[in-house]
């Protein structure tokens, strides 16, 4: 297994959720600030996407294609670039409420309670919203090196054409059926979805500059800073002001680039087996052996790409990687501490506490109780 699909299998997609839409005349459909990944599957017609602060981010998505938003913050999706005022729909509610498919006809403004401009368009779409909750702390590393949407936009004929197509087909076939094991099946499409924009993501930045190290774009004093994905991790207080960890995933400002390392088949394989073996009593001269690299190779190698050095990334995937085990409450203490590399409890519990800012004991103790209605 290479070290991306790892990082998928530790995002842990769940909890789908999806509506469909038919649409025509002038329409909007909006979602406010919402902790998902969020796919905009175009069937037929074209969707104008608009995202980012106060809506100002634009993209267009044709059918057959579609997009995925990486940030958290609100969308709308619409008939043109410009729409009049109107009572917009929401998108998700409507989902939660038992609406699976929603129809909007605006053509006509005597059909319709909405208030209309005198010049309505008439844009006729069908396509399929789908969100997913994840796993946000072992995704960080990978968000924060990509946009807030993405893949771009391509006119060319592509294998991300031919899985798009045939993945819609697939979704839209479980979607109309009742038959058993149909969660499980609507998460791994969802899975299949994230993973073929990213894949195309980097492609296209392969692409776009002729060369397989287009997407380094590290700064000559890279070596000096942290990226944003290091930092406070999200804070157990439901009234905590948690917008700079939100910030580290859905600005996309990481200073090493996370994804410049993927390239990179000796980082690649460091990633992998730290990713793999985190119990292991990895040493900087253990990684550079088994990548193929001296000492300072790997470390100033590790440092350019990445922002930080391999035992500090170590540190902190161990560290992430305890914090999910302590979240789904499936091992001891003692046991999540040998699992990810720590020679005792004591010491385990003191790298911890210098993370998240609470013992292991009590970080579990409040997600528990999170967890409960």
């Amino acid at each position: 297994m290479d070290i991306l699909s790892r990082l998928f299998d530790e995002m842990h997609l769940q909890k789908v959720q999806y509506i469909t839409v038919k649409a025509s005349g002038s329409w909007q459909l909006v979602q406010s600030r919402q902790d998902y990944l969020t796919f905009i599957v175009v069937i037929s017609g074209k969707v104008h996407l608009c995202y980012g602060n106060d809506n100002n981010d634009r993209q267009v998505i044709t059918a057959n294609n579609m997009m995925m938003l990486t940030t958290q913050g609100s969308y709308a999706c619409q008939s043109a670039p410009m729409v009049s005022k109107l009572t917009a729909k929401t998108i998700m509610p409507a989902h939660t409420e038992g609406q699976i498919g929603l129809e909007i006809d605006n053509t006509n403004s005597g059909q319709t309670n909405h208030a209309q401009s005198n010049h309505v368009q008439d844009n006729e779409a069908q396509f399929i919203v789908v969100r997913s909750q994840f796993d946000t702390d072992m995704a960080r590393p990978l968000l924060s090196a990509l946009p807030a949407s993405l893949p771009p936009v391509t006119q060319k004929h592509s294998a991300y054409n031919d899985v798009v197509h045939i993945g819609l087909q697939f979704f839209l076939l479980e979607v109309s059926l009742q038959r058993p094991g149909k969660t499980t099946m609507l998460e791994r499409l969802a899975g299949m979805l994230m993973i073929e924009c990213i894949r195309e993501y980097v492609e296209q930045l392969e692409m776009a500059s002729g060369s397989k190290d287009s997407i380094n774009h590290t700064t000559d004093n890279t070596l000096d800073r942290t990226p944003s994905w290091i930092g406070h991790p999200w804070q157990i207080d439901d009234d905590a002001d948690h917008s700079s960890e939100n910030n580290a995933i859905s600005n996309g400002d990481g200073n090493g680039n996370w994804l410049a390392a993927l390239k990179d088949p000796y980082l690649s394989n460091t990633l992998y087996l730290m990713h793999r073996y985190p119990e292991d009593a990895w040493t900087l001269q253990g990684l550079a052996k088994a990548s193929g690299l001296s000492r300072s190779g790997l470390n100033e190698r590790f440092k350019q790409s990445v922002g930080i050095t391999p035992l500090a990334y170590l540190s902190n995937y161990r560290l992430r990687l305890a914090a999910r085990f302590l979240r789904q409450e499936q091992y001891s203490i003692s046991k999540i501490s040998e699992l990810v590399g720590y020679a005792s409890d004591h010491s385990f519990s003191g790298a911890f506490k210098r993370r998240y800012g609470q013992s292991p004991s009590h970080y579990r103790k409040a997600h528990s109780r999170k967890s409960k209605p």
